[in-house]
């Protein structure tokens, strides 16, 4: 049930994403390209090997962190820890995790779709560049499972892989190596996984007690309840924590390349505003993960002298300290374009009370969190641009 809502979510982001990026002036073929851009640009004639390596191993990079940041749903939870007892062979879970796992990259197979049919319908793209996008799915399947799987030396076959798709490139020995990288990464998925070898013990190393003491000089008695949430968000969903600082260095990306179309006039400071919002947003979805993580462990703490909701607060100081310095970038930003201080730090405000605010809106509904969030971030970021511009 929380893949299928997970999964829910995610296309409802998809289809917003679709609709901020499609335009109704142009062609169904202008808005696959426009979709699937972060698929076509491994084709583009005019790099090297080098660079074409570095990005066919960042595109794999980016589907193993897409596995890793909902590993839990993935893995079954509850479900396969009673399906481990059963009579399935290594062979059989395997088929099982990629059946789940290919539901899970349902919204990223899209995106490889629109690269197919684009290529299919552009002149002089080919029978090579077909195979290429082929060979992209099994590989970016034995990406995610060697995450999940927790197997680091996989990491080295992809890279070899990467370096002859990206050597063999435009030359006539192309087509070859696509197929028998493509032949390669599907037996390796088909196949029964290698047992795992046996490691040493990780050395057990105690925490710092630094930022423990840090905390209690800042916050005082609040420092202990405060510090659960900050190890719920920093410790046991630290790949959700990186996934959003990553999402939110990628809307960051996008406000400065706005700024560089925009020729840096004054409609750079309103895409800076406008990257503040969507970061608060993206921050917003963490609050689901801390609500789950507290609602798991009532059975314990019910027991105890505490309030009902006691970590509500807790919960919105912990997500304002991680996301301020994510939504400070923007601002820095706003002022490098002639912004004046009081306008960026009015902006600052207002979206880190937006991502206050957002908390509501993302527990209200597991079903339509990202609709109800994003009709409560658009026109909290159009209200404030209104105000400040």
């Amino acid at each position: 049930m929380s893949t299928a809502r997970l999964l829910l979510r995610r296309w409802q982001a998809l289809v917003l994403l679709l609709g901020v990026l499609g335009s109704a002036n142009a062609s169904v073929f202008s808005n696959a390209d426009t979709f699937a851009r972060p698929i076509l640009l491994v084709l583009a004639p005019g790099h090297g090997p080098g660079w074409r390596c570095a990005y066919l191993m960042l595109l794999l990079a980016v589907a193993a962190l897409w596995a890793h940041m909902q590993r839990a749903q993935i893995g079954g939870g509850a479900f396969m820890a009673f399906a481990a007892s059963l009579p399935l062979n290594a062979r059989q879970r395997r088929r099982a995790d990629l059946a789940v796992l290919l539901l899970a990259d349902s919204p990223l197979l899209l995106m490889v779709a629109g690269a197919f049919a684009v290529e299919v319908a552009r002149v002089g793209g080919g029978l090579g560049h077909l195979m290429l996008l082929a060979t992209l799915v099994p590989l970016a399947l034995a990406a995610q499972i060697g995450v999940l799987e927790r197997r680091p030396l996989a990491a080295a076959g992809l890279a070899g892989a990467c370096l002859l798709l990206a050597a063999g490139f435009g030359t006539r020995f192309a087509s070859a190596i696509d197929l028998l990288v493509w032949a390669a990464a599907t037996l390796a998925l088909r196949r029964a996984p290698w047992p795992q070898p046996r490691t040493l013990a990780r050395l057990h190393v105690p925490a710092p007690a630094w930022p423990g003491r840090l905390l209690r000089a800042v916050v005082g008695r609040h420092a202990a309840p405060l510090q659960v949430s900050l190890s719920i968000l920093l410790r046991e969903r630290r790949d959700e924590a990186l996934a959003k600082v990553l999402g939110a260095g990628a809307l960051f990306g996008a406000a400065l390349g706005l700024a560089t179309v925009f020729e840096h006039d004054s409609r750079a400071i309103v895409a800076a505003w406008m990257a503040q919002g969507c970061i608060a947003l993206h921050l917003s979805g963490m609050f689901r993960g801390l609500q789950m993580a507290h609602q798991a462990s009532t059975a314990y703490t019910g027991a105890l002298p505490l309030p009902p909701r006691w970590w509500r607060r807790y919960d919105l100081a912990a997500v304002l300290a991680f996301g301020l310095p994510l939504l400070a970038a923007p601002t820095a930003l706003a002022l490098h374009e002639c912004a004046t201080a009081t306008q960026a730090l009015a902006a600052l405000v207002s979206h880190a009370a937006l991502l206050c605010a957002l908390r509501q809106p993302q527990l209200f509904s597991e079903r339509h969190a990202v609709v109800f969030s994003t009709v409560v971030a658009g026109t909290w970021m159009a209200v404030t641009i209104a105000c400040l511009y």
